[in-house]
């Protein structure tokens, strides 16, 4: 018999995993600066760490509770010791290291909680980064087919980034001039949303085929990311070594049709098409060498980070105008914290996925995570952490791997 009391009953399973997805969605939309957080800055990690307070207050009441991982302690003391290096070098006063206990919190809950709800995990942040960006997809097309929509100017910082912002998406003032501008939703920049989109396929692991990752597989395609793009490519032979698929006849035949696809952007219209000028120009060598989609830092930068290393900052990092733009990457990460923090970053990833029960998705995900790490230099960020760290520690079921691996 149907209650009406029912209606307005709900499981504290099921409220204790919706407040740890709300918690967790909050912190990696945070991460990528939506342009609806910049009001608040980094106090973003306020409510996402006090829904995630209060799914581990609920799950305890469970007979089974949600949080079951006993092996949490090495990678959660190396982030603490790493979160707290960072702030110390770079000046962090009081309340940074407040801020910090809702970051630990977020962390240490990801480290507990049981392994088998890492791929819902994952497919939640797909579906609901999917969501917000078929509307997104949606205002974008028509606003370039001119269909006037309502925006507003609005700057991110103090005006480093300016941009149209029509609510669902935002325009860069530096793009005004293009005929196709690039797609970044409403995130700070299209490499970022193209390498979390990246990443978060990663996860899934190949179950590309789902509605969710058919979007975020277009959006990939539709930031013009070069990045996003190379990474994208490794990650589709990657996971097909995962899968102990044969590699070596689909590497000749995407080579075949990349370098088809090449030749065709070069000829077509003179060269004068949106592949050659946002993505292929940004490949070709100059005279000394130097490929010239390799502008990760501005020249005066990268002559000082030559003479950082051949200094005593080496080991702790140099003082970094963070006001400057221009610049990221690895090389602006070791410069702000020198080789010690190096040292601690990899010390983190490889105490927090160590325990893969699978060596190739292990060799997998440290691949992919060099490459992040060398393009944008944000290792602790949720959105480049969370998909990777969850895809290593899956149970074989969810990446759909056999015991024993050939």
């Amino acid at each position: 018999m149907l209650r009406v009391s029912n209606l307005f009953s709900v499981r504290k399973e099921a409220l204790a995993y919706a407040c740890f997805e709300a918690g967790m969605l909050i912190a990696y939309w945070g991460s990528l600066n939506p342009w609806f957080f910049w009001p608040v800055g980094a106090l973003y990690i306020i409510p996402a760490g006090f829904l995630v307070f209060l799914s581990l207050f609920i799950s305890n009441t469970l007979s089974r509770p949600l949080f079951t991982y006993a092996d949490y302690l090495p990678p959660l003391v190396a982030y603490v010791v790493l979160s707290c290096y960072l702030l110390l070098v770079n000046g962090g006063n009081a309340n940074a290291f407040l801020g910090n206990l809702f970051h630990v919190m977020v962390f240490w809950s990801l480290f507990i909680i049981n392994r088998e709800s890492l791929y819902r995990l994952t497919t939640f942040l797909s579906k609901a980064m999917a969501c917000l960006l078929s509307v997104s997809i949606a205002a974008f097309v028509l606003h370039l087919l001119g269909f006037p929509l309502p925006s507003w100017n609005t700057q991110f910082g103090d005006g480093l980034y300016t941009y149209s912002n029509y609510f669902f998406f935002l325009s860069d003032d530096r793009s005004l001039m293009s005929i196709f501008p690039r797609f970044h939703s409403v995130f700070l920049e299209p490499g970022h949303l193209g390498t979390a989109t990246v990443l978060l396929l990663f996860a899934q692991c190949g179950h590309w085929k789902k509605w969710y990752n058919v979007v975020l597989l277009v959006a990939t395609l539709m930031t013009f990311s070069l990045a996003a793009y190379v990474l994208l490519v490794v990650i589709v032979f990657l996971n097909l070594w995962i899968k102990g698929k044969h590699v070596v006849g689909k590497v000749l035949v995407t080579v075949a049709l990349i370098a088809s696809v090449i030749t065709g952007a070069f000829f077509y219209n003179k060269g004068d098409n949106l592949l050659h000028d946002l993505i292929l120009i940004r490949l070709e060598v100059s005279d000394e060498g130097e490929l010239s989609g390799d502008n990760r830092v501005a020249g005066w930068f990268e002559s000082e980070y030559e003479s950082y290393l051949q200094s005593s900052d080496i080991f702790f990092g140099r003082d970094y105008d963070t006001e400057i733009t221009g610049n990221s990457g690895y090389r602006v990460f070791i410069y702000e914290n020198g080789f010690v923090g190096l040292f601690l970053v990899i010390a983190f990833y490889i105490l927090s996925m160590m325990h893969a029960e699978s060596k190739r998705v292990f060799v997998s995900v440290f691949v992919i995570a060099i490459l992040c790490f060398w393009v944008r230099g944000y290792p602790l960020w949720y959105s480049n952490y969370v998909p990777l760290y969850a895809l290593v520690n899956m149970p074989f079921a969810c990446v759909g791997l056999r015991k024993e691996e050939g």
